[in-house]
């Protein structure tokens, strides 16, 4: 068997693959590299080579055992590839991009690149486990999302995946329409595959991907829907402060339908009322849960635990209150409120283009949920 030929094995090599996740050293990476690949003279500028050169091909692999070791995390358009990182960590960050910005400090995520195109992958869907997430959570953003899925990472026996940035990249790509169930299907499976003794898989969808909940819903009949909003004043405040992504324009854009020529203020409003249109759409047509911010912050951690179909005992009940008081996106803070005053964040004008767009289906909305 020659080297590439080793190498190709040794991404199917769970056992081997620890060996070098574990690395702490380049010296140790080495040593391990030249007996994997029965290469006893390597050293390191030689392995460098052989790296670099076996990162640009395609990997064809064997899925089922590949993604034991392997977690695809991003997408590249062009060609239509997915580039995967190791798999040894289980997602606990509020988002998943923070994830992965951890686990690519190990010398193997560095070194060791594999690179696969997405359709051909779709021929062997029917050999990974299958995955029915428990929970779908979609909302506007700004809403509680982040603290409802940081509460639900306490525990154990669920895996939550927090705004896969992947998923809905390649559920914009307009060339994998035809595809777009069975895409959906494999990706849920090999980012959701429970690889650390979890039992039951939380997706929090991006805002964006409300735009496909039929989509979500048809691929995933089972599941459980979490829609969370929130007062549209409130929302176009947080974003005056730090914008998401999906409240600038993107090219390609995220959102469709929405006319060019408008300010930022109006593209935001637009945006929001996509999103309120969704929602309704879905509370209309499927069994969802949709609570306001303002419940949802109302409502203790037992409570909170109950909606969602999870019982907790007192200590974890404890351990979910703690968390709800700090900073979503950054645990180690006490969460202060920002003030919410419309009148000095928006003009008179301001307040009464928002009232005309949104006030009607805000309303709507925010009666569907807790009585």
């Amino acid at each position: 068997m020659n080297r590439p030929q080793l190498y190709q094995q040794l991404l199917h090599n769970e056992s081997q693959l620890r060996f070098l996740w574990r690395c702490e050293g380049l010296e140790h990476f080495v040593h391990l590299m030249a007996d994997f690949l029965h290469w006893p003279e390597l050293e390191f500028q030689q392995l460098l080579v052989f790296l670099r050169e076996q990162n640009q091909q395609l990997v064809q692999p064997d899925l089922e055992l590949f993604s034991r070791c392997w977690f695809p995390y991003a997408y590249k358009r062009a060609g239509q590839q997915l580039l995967w990182i190791p798999a040894f960590q289980k997602p606990e960050q509020p988002f998943l991009e923070d994830d992965l910005v951890s686990w690519r400090q190990s010398l193997l995520a560095q070194l060791i690149r594999p690179v696969t195109q997405l359709q051909p992958l779709l021929a062997q869907l029917q050999s990974l486990p299958v995955v029915q997430p428990e929970l779908l959570i979609f909302h506007w953003s700004r809403c509680g999302s982040t603290l409802v899925s940081g509460c639900l990472m306490l525990e154990p026996e669920l895996k939550v995946l927090s705004e896969s940035m992947l998923i809905s990249d390649v559920l914009l790509d307009p060339e994998l329409s035809p595809y777009q169930a069975q895409c959906l299907d494999l990706l849920v499976r090999l980012q959701g595959r429970f690889r650390h003794q979890e039992q039951q898989l939380v997706i929090k969808c991006n805002a964006w991907d409300l735009q496909h909940w039929r989509l979500w819903t048809h691929v995933f009949p089972e599941s459980r829907l979490l829609g969370l909003i929130r007062q549209p004043e409130a929302i176009l405040a947080s974003h005056q402060r730090v914008s998401g992504r999906h409240m600038v324009r993107q090219q390609p854009e995220l959102w469709s339908g929405i006319q060019q020529g408008l300010s930022l203020l109006q593209y935001r409003v637009e945006v929001i009322r996509q999103m309120a249109d969704f929602m309704l759409q879905l509370q209309q047509e499927k069994p969802v849960l949709v609570l306001d911010y303002r419940q949802l912050v109302a409502t203790s951690a037992t409570e909170l635990a109950t909606l969602l179909g999870i019982q907790l005992d007192e200590p974890q009940s404890m351990a979910w209150q703690k968390r709800r008081t700090m900073d979503a996106k950054a645990r180690q803070t006490v969460f202060i409120a920002a003030p919410q005053d419309p009148a000095t964040q928006f003009t008179a004008q301001e307040q009464q283009l928002i009232r005309e767009r949104l006030g009607s289906c805000y309303q709507l909305l925010s009666g569907q949920g807790l009585a």
